[in-house]
């Protein structure tokens, strides 16, 4: 085999090594975006559903506060606590 065929040889196989990297590079492309959309969306979720947890919370901690205000104001704070706790 003389230079000529070896040299022919050789583009041949970069060649293919360049294909070969071209879809490796674009299958890690679309892997990458696809994580992102994924870390994107869940940070998305996240963020409602804390933010409506949180919403929750404060909602039972204004009813909590008006109860005791409610209580103190009739003077029996001390009393009726056990009255509003859950049967089991």
């Amino acid at each position: 085999m003389g230079i000529k065929e070896e040299l022919s040889e050789l583009g041949k196989g970069m060649a293919k090594l360049t294909s070969e990297l071209h879809e490796t590079n674009t299958t890690m492309r679309e892997s990458m975006r696809l994580m992102a959309d994924s870390m994107k969306e869940f940070s998305e979720t996240f963020s409602k559903t804390l933010a409506e947890t949180m919403k929750s919370f404060e909602d039972m901690k204004i009813q909590i506060d008006i109860r005791d205000t409610v209580l103190k104001s009739l003077g029996i704070d001390g009393v009726i606590p056990d009255f509003f706790k859950k049967r089991k």
